[in-house]
C-alpha cells in the first residue's frame, strides 16, 4: 500500500505541474535545481507598429512571472518581468545577478552571441550583469531583468527560418531553459524589415525642383556607462548602469551608489561594535571566574583548617561535609547522627 501510495502522488504532482497556466509543456522537474519552461505555438506573437512580442508566463506562488520575447527590425528584447502582461513596463523583476548562460536556435548557439562572449570586457563562458560588450552588440545591464541583442542581417536571416529560439538564463544563479516556438514569426519579420520608403515629392509645373528626402539614418545602439562603488565595496554594492551621454542618470546612479555604500559603512560599524561588545563580555566573564575560583581556594584553605581540629578527635561535624575527601584515612561524616 506504501508504494502504491507514493506513485499516487508522483503521478500527481507532475500532473498538476503540466496543468499550469501561462507554460506549454513547462518541463519543470522539482527534483533538479535547473527549469525547463517551453512556450509553443499555442502561445500567439502579438504585432504592435514597430514589434512583435511573444510572452509565457509561470505562476510563482501569489505572482505571475513573464518571459517576454520582443523583436523589432534593430534589435532582440528579451524582458524577464513580473505581474506584467504587456511588457512594457522595466525593471518589474529585481534580479541582482543575472547571467545569460547560452542563446540559441534549432539548437545551435548565435553566432553574434558567440561574438559577444569572446568581446567581453572580462571574458568567460556566460554573460554576466553590467558585462561590457565591444560596441554594446549585446547588453545586459541593470538589475531589471532586460537582455538585449543588436541585430545584424545573419542574425535577422537565422530568426526568419528557425523553428525554436532557445534562451538559458540564470536569475539567481541557477539554470532556467526558455524555448520559444518561432512559428508564424518569419512573416511578421519580413514585414518589420521593409525598408522605410522614401516618399515621392511631386514637384508643380513650373517650379524648381525640390530636394529629395533622405531615408532616416538607423538609430545607433544606445552605449551605456557604469557608476561603481569604491574599492573594497564592489562585492556587496552592485554597479548601476546609465547612458553615457545623460548627465542626469548619471548623478542618478551616482547618488544612489554614494547611498548604499554609505549605508554599508553603517553597516560594517554596527557589526563591529557587536563583535567588540561580545569580546567585552567573554573577557568579563573569565574575570568574574578566575576572582570565584581564587575565592573558593581562600575559602577551603580556610574550612579545611578548622575542620582539622576536628578531625584529629575522629568526629567531622556538617560545616566540614564540602571538605571530607582532604580528612585523614578513616574519618566519615558525622552529619545527622
Amino acid at each position: 500500500m506504501h508504494g502504491l501510495t507514493s506513485k499516487f502522488i508522483i503521478t500527481s504532482l507532475l500532473s498538476l505541474l503540466i496543468a499550469l497556466p501561462g507554460v506549454t509543456n513547462a518541463g519543470i522537474n522539482p527534483f533538479k535545481k535547473s527549469k525547463n519552461y517551453n512556450f509553443g505555438a499555442d502561445v500567439p506573437w502579438y504585432e504592435s507598429r514597430d514589434s512583435v512580442t511573444k510572452s509565457g508566463s509561470v505562476r510563482d506562488g501569489p505572482d505571475t512571472n513573464y518571459y517576454h520575447l520582443n523583436i523589432d527590425k534593430y534589435r532582440l528584447l528579451l524582458r524577464l518581468g513580473k505581474n506584467d502582461p504587456s511588457g512594457e513596463l522595466a525593471n518589474t523583476r529585481s534580479l541582482g545577478r543575472l547571467a545569460i548562460a547560452e542563446v540559441k536556435a534549432d539548437g545551435r548557439r548565435f553566432p553574434i552571441f558567440d561574438w559577444c562572449l569572446s568581446n567581453q570586457h572580462n571574458v568567460t563562458k556566460k554573460l554576466k550583469q553590467n558585462t561590457v560588450v565591444v560596441n554594446d552588440t549585446c547588453i545586459n545591464a541593470g538589475g531589471g531583468g532586460d537582455f538585449v541583442i543588436n541585430l545584424d542581417e545573419q542574425t535577422k536571416q537565422i530568426l526568419k527560418t528557425a523553428k525554436t529560439l532557445t534562451f538559458i538564463v540564470e536569475p539567481y544563479g541557477r539554470p532556467v531553459m526558455l524555448s520559444y516556438s518561432m512559428h508564424g514569426f518569419a512573416e511578421f519579420m519580413t514585414n518589420l524589415d521593409v525598408p522605410t520608403p522614401v516618399p515621392v515629392v511631386k514637384v508643380p509645373k513650373p517650379v524648381a525642383p525640390v530636394a529629395v528626402v533622405k531615408a532616416k539614418p538607423k538609430p545607433k545602439p544606445v552605449k551605456m556607462c557604469y557608476e561603481k562603488a569604491p574599492t573594497g565595496f564592489q562585492s556587496a554594492v552592485t554597479a548601476i548602469a546609465y547612458p553615457c551621454n545623460n548627465t542626469a542618470k548619471k548623478a542618478n546612479a551616482k547618488a544612489k551608489i554614494s547611498a548604499r555604500v554609505k549605508q554599508e559603512k553603517k553597516k560594517m560599524a554596527m557589526e563591529l561594535e557587536a563583535a567588540n561588545r561580545e569580546k567585552l563580555a567573554r573577557q568579563k566573564a573569565v574575570e568574574n571566574n578566575k576572582r570565584k575560583i581564587e575565592w573558593d581556594i581562600q575559602q577551603a584553605k580556610i574550612w579545611v583548617k578548622r575542620c582539622e581540629k576536628h578531625w584529629a578527635k575522629g568526629k567531622s561535624p556538617c560545616y566540614c561535609e564540602k571538605y571530607i575527601d582532604k580528612a585523614p584515612a578513616g574519618i566519615t561524616s558525622s552529619c545527622g547522627k
